[in-house]
């Protein structure tokens, strides 16, 4: 039999780099990826009676729920984006209550990272800053980029959850430093 917490730790890493990549470029979290990590962390439920995280049914449920009750006022307010939201809720049901915190925590101060380059570099602060952007978007790829995002705009916190989610699950698998 597969050693299944290195399956399981792999396939949700797997995941986190999707959502990134997605969210970063395009300011988008498909719902195809978010329903497919559901589906894994039920199958590993059925398979094995522990999640992905090794946690059980009602952590997963906690987790579910206590991503959707902390982000939901969030997205009413219009400060959270609906795939923003969803991706918590996910990142809830596959690793738990307790690590929505740490994941919280992380990815808000890489996003307040990113508005503070980026209010920097819109006020003059830092015109090097100017110099890359404007360089960058004659980059064939860039304008593609910019292109399939369209009107889509703001800080991409999904893909900065999707990094803070990595770095738990490894934390929690032993393979990161923690905060002890």
């Amino acid at each position: 039999m597969p050693d299944t917490s290195f399956l399981s730790l792999l396939s949700f890493l797997l995941f986190c780099s999707v959502i990134f990549l997605s969210d970063y470029l395009f300011r988008r979290v498909p719902n195809n990826f978010l329903l497919i990590a559901i589906a894994l962390q039920l199958m590993c439920f059925f398979l094995w009676s522990k999640g992905l995280n090794g946690i059980g049914w009602s952590g997963a449920l906690f987790g579910l729920a206590g991503g959707l009750a902390f982000f939901l006022p969030l997205y009413a307010l219009r400060a959270m984006a609906a795939g923003d939201v969803k991706f918590f809720a996910v990142l809830g049901f596959c690793l738990g209550f307790g690590a929505l915190l740490p994941i919280f925590l992380i990815a808000s101060l890489i996003a307040a990272m990113h508005a503070l380059v980026l209010y920097s570099s819109r006020l003059g602060i830092a015109s090097n800053l100017q110099l890359v952007a404007t360089r960058m978007t004659r980059w064939r790829l860039f304008q593609w980029v910019l292109e399939k995002r369209g009107n889509r705009i703001g800080i991409p916190y999904a893909a900065y959850l999707a990094l803070a989610a990595g770095w738990v699950g490894l934390q929690n698998a032993g393979m990161a430093p923690g905060f002890t």
